[in-house]
């Protein structure tokens, strides 16, 4: 039985893309100066690896001493060329900043992350969003 109960989360995380991770995709590494919210976690300014295969649509993002992850829920974004460099764009609305796209280098497509309740809140009624750029380092 113990057999078993290991195996189940490993075949549902290597479901979802968690787990093996695409040799053509290694993880992304940022140093994100601010507190930043995504999907309803608040996740602390520091170092952070950003984890997404070429096909999933899930991101998992997991600072850099394994105390703070967040496994998100993306909605892809075609773009018209490869991007040049990999980054994470944040929106912030007044001193609260919210993970808003993710690039990786050489992809045609980024993912946005779905809106929170308390970002579609403050952007109606603090209008627009300023937009900052967080450059990620994608190697081995």
């Amino acid at each position: 039985m113990k057999t078993c109960r290991t195996l189940i989360p490993f075949v549902l995380l290597t479901s979802l893309g968690l787990v093996a991770q695409s040799p053509n995709h290694p993880p992304m590494r940022a140093s994100i100066p601010f507190a930043f919210s995504v999907q309803d976690q608040l996740l602390p300014a520091g170092d952070y690896l950003i984890h997404s295969g070429k096909t999933e649509r899930a991101i998992r993002i997991v600072s850099a001493d394994g105390k703070h992850t967040a496994v998100v829920n993306t909605v892809i974004n075609s773009a018209n060329s490869r991007s040049v460099n990999s980054r994470l764009v944040f929106q912030k609305y007044g001193n609260e900043y919210f993970l808003a796209e993710v690039w990786c280098r050489d992809d045609d497509f980024g993912r946005n992350p779905i809106a929170e309740k308390r970002q579609k809140t403050l952007a109606q009624i603090g209008g627009p969003a300023k937009t900052d750029i967080v450059l990620a380092y994608a190697g081995h």
